[in-house]
């Protein structure tokens, strides 16, 4: 994100400072590198075209198990003779020619929906990337000669109408370096493909068709509208930090376009200085003091006990009540009480063996 109150305008002829103009607020918006780079990759799925594998790929052939009993698997094997494809397994998805797990469908969910909200944020985060110079160069964008990011031209840029005005306008403002970076292709040894590095994009308004054909025949250059800003050239790969070259009328109306500016909660992080500001420690109640529990041992609690009795027997300031101490009599009948009620439940609770011919004689009677 960057702060500053102004920009510098260069002139497009020899690249001189002719005026200025105030930065939009988009490129104070916060960088969200996680948010940009999952809103790309959704983004780059819905260009993507179906494919699917046929119904009948490896199945179109003749082929029947040949049971067990022969020490070999039960997996289909291909009938005749007379040739090395006769015998072998078929249908199976591990065998030579032979079905795919889970084939390819048309109808597989080849794009994604991706929430408007988050696609503005992440083109915010993405505008305001372009202003920092160290995120541009990480990139790998060749800057040093140029003299100020982003770089802001005057309208007579979306005037130009032939390529080699407009090569010679970048090689004005510093970019040689880079379009001989960009001129590179990598090529048949990566993928079998060629590759082109990532060049500068201009950013002009839609009405300047002319300053869109100048640029679009540079090999690595782009050029985009301000008023359909995308995703896809202004974080390339997900990465932030790509070099842009504004027109002054696109720079200025730049806020018009990026509707929903993304703010923080938090306006200070100077958490000290909030906290012990005059306002909030006008609101804020005092802290409550908490009693602390002192964990005494036994012993020592029975001697505190002791001492604070007698200091107050003997201040006479509070009535200590105490247990009077019984006599000798009273323990003695207490004791005595215990004991004849413990014989009284024994004897209640006894039984007498009885002998053989009592027990006799008891059941004659009865």
């Amino acid at each position: 994100m960057t702060l500053r109150p102004e920009v510098s305008v260069y002139n497009v002829s020899d690249g001189r400072r002719s005026a200025a103009t105030v930065m939009p607020k988009v490129f104070s918006a916060p960088l969200r590198l996680d948010l940009v780079r999952s809103v790309h990759t959704n983004m780059s799925k819905n260009k993507r075209q179906a494919y699917a594998v046929s119904k009948m790929s490896g199945y179109q052939t003749s082929a029947r198990s040949w049971g067990t009993g022969r020490a070999m698997a039960r997996v289909p094997r291909v009938k005749g003779g007379g040739t090395h494809r006769a015998g072998q397994a078929a249908y199976a998805n591990f065998c030579k020619a032979g079905g795919m797990y889970a084939p390819t469908r048309v109808w597989r969910r080849w794009h994604r929906k991706v929430n408007l909200k988050e696609k503005r944020q992440a083109i915010a985060a993405a505008i305001a990337a372009t202003a920092v110079a160290p995120i541009v160069m990480s990139r790998g964008h060749r800057i040093e000669a140029l003299r100020e990011v982003p770089m802001v031209v005057d309208d007579s840029i979306e005037q130009l109408n032939k390529t080699k005005d407009a090569i010679k306008f970048l090689e004005t403002v510093g970019l040689a370096a880079e379009l001989e970076r960009v001129s590179k292709i990598k090529g048949h040894a990566r993928d079998g493909r060629k590759k082109r590095p990532v060049g500068p994009l201009i950013i002009l308004r839609a009405s300047a068709v002319e300053g869109r054909r100048a640029f679009r025949n540079i090999p690595g250059v782009e050029v985009a509208s301000v008023e359909r800003l995308n995703l896809l050239k202004l974080a390339p790969a997900g990465t932030l930090g790509r070099l842009c070259i504004w027109s002054k009328s696109a720079f200025e109306a730049v806020d018009e376009y990026v509707k929903l500016m993304p703010t923080r909660l938090l306006k200070n992080a100077d958490m000290c200085a909030l906290v012990n500001s005059t306002p909030v420690q006008r609101v804020f109640r005092a802290p409550r003091k908490s009693m602390r529990r002192v964990l005494i041992k036994r012993g020592c609690s029975t001697k505190v006990i002791k001492f604070v009795r007698e200091s107050l027997r003997a201040s006479g300031l509070a009535d200590v009540k105490t247990k009077a101490a019984k006599t000798k009599e009273e323990i003695k009948r207490c004791k005595a009480n215990s004991k004849a009620f413990i014989n009284a439940i024994r004897e209640a609770i006894s039984t007498k063996s009885l002998s053989v011919s009592e027990e006799v004689q008891a059941l004659q009677q009865q």
